[in-house]
């Protein structure tokens, strides 16, 4: 039975190994202040949740997040991060703690006549922050820090990490180690997803799909193009334009120089899997815009939404004004595969490693996939 250890102690054994990471996880169970927080958050969800799993909620910070109050900022420090580690936009450069024994505040600003030097030790001076500034009784800040933590090891060794497993000893929350640790010790593609962001959404699985036929990613694609489908169907829609640098890539990489890849499914047609794999779904949301234009698409990783025309578009009568304003609060009023999402999505910029670095492009790692 392992010794209880300090927190500096579990900070440096999560640099090494990977049951380290668990204590990251779970060591605020041990702390009588943030135990008492995780089971207040809990009972009121009336469910045992835990916050930085709790999807959400993180959905909920993340939508906070708008282009005109967090603009232009660097990978490392993107609205999914700080989601993930507890915080919400609430003004221009201005981020806050949703936890109720926390609420740190933040101004996350970058001067335009930095240097790249300067701009990155900037962002990493921000990183650090985003963990450090919560307050000692709030859970995310624990988490946040041993989630860098792991992060920092991971890109010192080359995506490597040192697994060291105890499943009799391990505390984790239940499944949640099981697809951090399957995807940490079986995945082979170039993109990672940080380990705490994948309990946050099920579409993350597309870019840690080690299956050697792909079908992870296949069955997702496949289960989403439907739906889209289905709405073709019912209203009509316009072709979908195919980016130059997803035909270059699929001919030079893939080997596929008439894009068969999209082709491929008896269910559905070339448009609607083409939406489907670069990360776009129906939104369950309200309709009104796409009564006057066609669908409305969206992100389910940066929310981002736009339009799929339908074939003829026509003006409903009642409330113009009203749906014209709808459809201003839209990204596009046209989609595009790829401009259409925000800059820091996974699926057209990937994850960040580290501060200046960042892997390719989740739908490269998609494309591949269905390529298997």
């Amino acid at each position: 039975m392992p010794t209880m250890k300090t927190a500096d102690e579990l900070i440096a054994s999560v640099d090494a190994t990977l049951d380290g990471w668990r204590v990251a996880l779970d060591s605020s169970l041990s702390q009588g202040n943030e135990t008492v927080a995780l089971e207040a958050a809990a009972a009121a969800d009336n469910k045992k949740t835990y916050l930085w799993e709790d999807s959400d909620n993180y959905f909920k910070r993340l939508a906070t997040f708008k282009p005109d109050t967090y603009f232009a900022k660097p990978l490392a420090i993107s609205p999914l991060v700080c989601a993930a580690f507890g915080w919400e936009n609430v003004g221009r450069d201005i981020i806050k703690c949703t936890h109720e024994q926390c609420k740190a505040t933040l101004c996350i600003k970058f001067h335009p006549a930095l240097d790249k030097e300067s701009h990155a030790n900037l962002c990493a001076k921000y990183l650090n922050l985003l963990a450090s500034s919560h307050k000692d009784v709030c859970p995310f800040q624990s988490f946040a820090k041993r989630s860098l933590k792991v992060m920092e090891r991971k890109s010192k060794t080359n995506n490597a990490v040192i697994i060291d497993v105890e499943e009799e000893n391990s505390n984790e929350p239940e499944g949640l180690m099981d697809r951090v640790e399957s995807a940490l010790k079986c995945s082979t593609v170039d993109l990672y997803v940080p380990p705490y962001m994948l309990p946050l959404c099920n579409e993350m699985k597309r870019f840690e799909d080690f299956t050697g036929d792909g079908s992870v990613t296949k069955q997702s694609v496949e289960e989403g193009a439907i739906k889209i489908q289905r709405q073709i169907d019912a209203k009509g829609a316009v072709g979908v334009e195919m980016p130059d640098v997803v035909s270059t890539y699929c001919r030079e990489v893939l080997s596929d120089p008439n894009t068969e890849l999209f082709d491929k499914s008896e269910n559905c047609s070339r448009d609607a899997y083409m939406l489907s794999a670069f990360g776009w779904s129906l939104c369950d949301e309200d309709g009104s815009a796409g009564d006057v234009m066609g669908a409305v698409m969206k992100c389910n990783l940066c929310l981002s939404k736009s339009v799929l025309a339908s074939a003829a578009p026509t003006m409903n009568a009642e409330s113009p004004k009203k749906k014209k304003r709808r459809i201003d609060t839209l990204k596009e009023a046209n989609i595009k595969v790829l401009e259409s999402h925000r800059a820091y999505c996974p699926n057209v910029s990937g994850f960040a490693r580290g501060v200046s670095d960042q892997s390719k492009p989740g739908w490269k790692v998609v494309l591949s996939n269905l390529r298997k």
